[in-house]
């Protein structure tokens, strides 16, 4: 056991001595800082463009209103520097006889030519409640991930005309616009009584409990394990080609080694995780939001994040005692990264439905489950008794196995040179 604690605190330090680490450890607030900057920059930074549209409007009434509209809008947007919005130019097409697609090939050449921005084509019976033709509003562009302009239009058209079909239907839209008023949902939680019978008011939920922390701790989590176990096979890898390992074990057994390494890994990604930790409770004090992270909830994070990193850790300690060059090791962590990147995709999944039999499944699956079933604990109700013993359970038990198969690995092919093994091979090391 000396030895073990020997090797992972040598790790340890060599690691944290690091000067890249410690550049890491400080450019990963800055660069989630800079992020947060650059957006709100970029907020400011809206869209001033004038936006110039042809109008076929085939109702005849239409284009009044909407032309209206697009002034009022343009003298809200403001003008200069002190413009916060985009302008629209809506410009009136008559056919005057001529072919409707004749009209269109020519506006469309238009805004090839950057003339026109779109052509907004309002069918004949859109106002007509008795019409049988439901025919859409055509919008034509060469743009068409810019949502600015149509989601303006609908709105404004969609308006008029029920305006007018109030209006065809002897409906007063005043009295329509009262009794259709929308009334503002607000989310809050529980009721409850206290030790004094007192009753204690329902506190409101808001996306820092149901989104924020959540996905904050399981994206924590992710960036302490990618952080330190890459490391640990680029180190593994090192000391196999240039033979410092053959020294190594010489005076030490190969799964003492590797069992040092790992937990000397696993205080780095401690360390790393207690520091952004304290950073985001912080934030969270300062936020006047410290109450949603519970201590239970980082005991439970602790707990994972242990689990996480002796999985994962084996992995890629096993993946670089197998490999005999860089380029063995990038074939073989492909599988192991498709497991960290898995939950991740999953993860916003079960933020939004974590009682759904597939969030409940996914954070059943030992790989998954530190990241997955955190977020479920990180939401109210949380999950339900057993299957958090469930969960922990097979994940310690997961963390078991592959501590032990790649201490098999480990032992063998770490004086393995030449080549790299392959799946089967490291299937029969561990039979073995």
């Amino acid at each position: 056991m000396n030895r073990i604690l020997v090797v992972a605190t040598s790790e340890f330090l060599s690691l944290v001595r690091a000067k890249f680490f410690l550049i890491g450890l400080l450019m990963m607030p800055v660069l989630v800082g800079s992020s947060i900057a650059f957006q709100v920059f970029a907020a400011k930074q809206v869209d001033r463009e004038e936006h110039a549209f042809a109008v076929i409007d085939r109702t005849g009434v239409l284009y009044a209103p909407l032309a209206r509209a697009a002034e009022e809008h343009n003298q809200q947007a403001g003008s200069g520097a002190a413009q916060a919005g985009p302008h629209f130019l809506p410009r009136q097409i008559e056919l005057g006889g001529r072919s409707a697609d004749d009209v269109k090939i020519e506006l469309s050449n238009e805004i090839k030519a950057k003339k026109l921005f779109a052509v907004v084509e309002i069918p004949e019976t859109v106002i007509d409640i008795n019409a049988t033709d439901s025919a859409p509003i055509a919008y034509y562009t060469e743009t068409a991930s810019y949502q600015a302009l149509p989601d303006w239009l609908e709105s404004v058209l969609n308006k008029e005309i029920s305006a007018r079909r109030f209006t065809q239907a002897a409906v007063d839209p005043k009295l329509v616009a009262k009794l259709t008023k929308t009334t503002r949902l607000s989310t809050l939680g529980l009721m409850e009584r206290g030790a004094g019978g007192e009753v204690i008011k329902a506190k409101r939920v808001d996306g820092i409990e149901t989104f924020a922390v959540p996905f904050g701790l399981m994206y924590l989590l992710f960036l302490a394990i990618m952080s330190s176990a890459p490391q640990l096979l680029n180190a593994v890898l090192e000391e196999k080609m240039s033979r410092i390992s053959e020294v190594l074990v010489s005076s030490i057994t190969p799964v003492q080694l590797m069992m040092g390494k790992l937990l000397g890994m696993t205080a780095v990604s401690t360390l790393l995780a207690v520091f952004y930790l304290l950073g985001g409770s912080y934030a969270l004090l300062f936020a006047g939001r410290l109450d949603v992270l519970q201590p239970q909830l980082i005991a439970w994070f602790l707990l994972f994040l242990i689990c996480a990193v002796l999985i994962y850790g084996s992995m890629f300690v096993a993946i670089g005692a197998a490999a005999s060059d860089i380029k063995d090791a990038q074939g073989m962590m492909q599988p192991a990264m498709i497991l960290v990147i898995l939950p991740i995709m999953l993860a916003t999944v079960v933020i939004q439905h974590p009682d759904s039999g597939l969030a409940v499944g996914a954070s059943m699956f030992p790989t998954a489950t530190p990241f997955l079933m955190l977020i479920r604990l990180a939401l109210k109700p949380g999950p339900p008794l057993w299957q958090l013993v469930l969960a922990v359970a097979t994940t310690l038990g997961t963390a078991a196995f592959f501590v032990w198969a790649a201490g098999r690995i480990f032992r063998v092919g770490l004086l393995m040179q030449g080549k790299g093994a392959t799946l089967p091979e490291m299937l029969r090391w561990i039979r073995a």
